[in-house]
């Protein structure tokens, strides 16, 4: 650990709850979900191209079975594309939102810089996909920005810093736990339906397997790397959840310190670098669910925290 971040000193609540509502820090934030809305496009648009095939292609297969071939040629062809154009452009766009949110972290939490964050968005960039500087309160509050981590007054700065990490970590954890199981359950129905249409056209095996099961490989190897990844994304944040949480309740062996925020911020980045993205329609769907859960959690982990600053079981 270098000099500067050994040295560092967590800012006071009231510190943290008015900083995370200025200005510069609603244009990280802002910024971040425009950076990561740009690599939900890429991720849509491989979903599109995989959904496209997977329904086409087999009604195809099914009704005119000679075309069966062309339909796997088309196949191969998006698989390629999807696996190198679209899925780096998807993982740099992440990448730059995770930067960005990084940045608000360590402006929020008052923190130093903690090590390489590549690649990270340019303040030119931040500006153009924020927009002019005069409407960033105005998108701050339509899309509900305001007190992003839930922060109690009373509490001092390193407990509150642990219980916003630890809420992002939770957050993040419930909704990469439904991501992976919708998209097992959207592709787990659709090849049922593809089954039984091909039993009940009477599709030959040599149709059935390039018009019907090509068609859906690209899909399920998507949503396999898609399930497998969030449900590791989900125990991992878990883990670190459950980590801050004994931290915070005493229940290790060592008090809370301010060092331990550190630690995991790094851990936050990396699960940020890491963890497949959450279509937006998942994300608004549960969103008032999840933030409701988060603050509930917070406060009682809150009262915990106060209970034993104050001395008390």
């Amino acid at each position: 650990m270098s000099p500067s971040q050994s040295d560092y000193t967590a800012p006071t609540s009231a510190e943290i709850a008015t900083t995370q509502n200025s200005v510069p820090a609603l244009r990280l934030l802002i910024g971040q979900r425009k950076l990561y809305s740009r690599a939900k496009f890429w991720s849509f648009l491989r979903w599109l191209g995989f959904s496209a095939i997977g329904v086409a292609g087999p009604l195809v297969a099914v009704l005119f079975p000679p075309a069966a071939v062309i339909v796997c040629a088309i196949v191969g062809a998006w698989i390629y594309l999807s696996r190198t154009v679209f899925e780096s452009l998807d993982s740099a766009w992440a990448a730059k939102g995770a930067a960005a949110q990084e940045d608000f972290d360590q402006l929020v939490f008052g923190m130093p810089p903690l090590g390489p964050r590549e690649p990270r968005p340019s303040p030119e960039e931040i500006a153009h996909v924020v927009g002019p500087a005069e409407n960033v309160v105005a998108t701050a509050t339509k899309e509900n920005l305001y007190g992003w981590y839930p922060v109690d007054p009373e509490l001092d700065g390193t407990a509150s810093i642990a219980i916003a990490q630890r809420a992002n970590a939770a957050y993040s954890e419930r909704l990469q736990y439904l991501n992976a199981h919708c998209w097992l359950a959207a592709v787990g129905v659709w090849a049922l339906v593809a089954v039984v249409m091909s039993l009940a056209f009477n599709v030959d095996l040599p149709t059935f397997l390039l018009g019907v099961a090509v068609p859906l490989l690209p899909a399920f190897l998507d949503v396999t790397d898609q399930w497998r990844l969030a449900r590791q994304a989900s125990a991992d944040r878990r883990s670190m959840a459950d980590d801050i949480e004994g931290a915070i309740r005493g229940t290790r062996d060592r008090p809370l310190a301010d060092e331990d925020l550190l630690i995991w911020q790094e851990r936050l980045y990396g699960l940020r670098r890491s963890s497949p993205l959450v279509p937006n329609l998942v994300y608004k769907r549960v969103r008032n669910q999840n933030e409701q859960a988060m603050n509930e959690a917070a406060a009682v982990l809150s009262s915990v925290a106060k209970q034993r600053h104050a001395g008390g079981p």
